[in-house]
């Protein structure tokens, strides 16, 4: 099924009223808080607004494959901590993370330990593996979180969150060319929303990717 770019804003905009829900939260708008007012502002990728880019993302797809309540619940607490770490360091930010979203749902007495297990999982999925398939969903609620996470690679702002990556890790864009061609060769969408919503622009994305690498 053909998509297009304004219907991808479209379903993520009908995603922003019930987000709102979750934003409220008081498990998520304590780290939410805190990621807005702490992280380094030299991060120019893995920022606050890409925080909460990621958790409409994974809503609007949660939505479109109409995951449960509660399935929603826990997607957006892995959301909100999932570059939660890159408050303390960037390099292997994933456990401390991962770590912080358990110890936040153990103290909130809401939670079982399964699922604050599945949250940990969740997050730790989202590290890029160094050969094979760019990500490994290990829990039946990965996949949107990982479809949201690189969602970028799949939309019209391809480009200026590749230029944002290249600020934050100080690596010239020309040298960022081969990574990101690599990462995207290896990466498929694993959620079937992100499949319909996103594989026509990524590989259009991918070819003009090809072309800046010849010029």
């Amino acid at each position: 099924m053909k998509i297009d770019s304004l219907e991808i804003e479209e379903t993520v905009a009908a995603s922003m009223e019930s987000l709102q829900q979750y934003i409220e939260e008081p498990l998520i708008s304590n780290m939410l808080s805190k990621m807005n007012s702490e992280l380094d502002k030299s991060l120019t990728y893995h920022c606050y607004a890409h925080t909460l880019d990621v958790m409409k993302q994974a809503l609007a797809l949660a939505e479109m494959d109409d995951l449960t309540e509660h399935e929603r619940l826990l997607l957006m607490i892995a959301a909100a901590f999932h570059d939660a770490g890159f408050l303390l360091q960037r390099p292997k930010n994933e456990p401390i993370g991962a770590e912080m979203a358990r110890e936040a749902m153990l103290a909130s007495n809401e939670f079982s330990v399964e699922e604050q297990e599945m949250v940990w999982q969740m997050i730790m999925d989202t590290q890029l593996n160094a050969e094979g398939p760019a990500q490994t969903a290990r829990t039946h609620l990965s996949p949107w979180l990982l479809d949201a996470d690189l969602a970028n690679l799949g939309r019209d702002d391809f480009w200026h969150q590749t230029t944002l990556l290249s600020e934050e890790m100080q690596i010239p864009i020309e040298e960022m060319l081969p990574f990101t061609h690599t990462l995207m060769a290896r990466h498929g969408w694993l959620s079937p929303a992100g499949q319909v919503l996103f594989s026509e622009k990524k590989q259009q994305n991918l070819d003009f990717l090809m072309t800046k690498m010849v010029q």
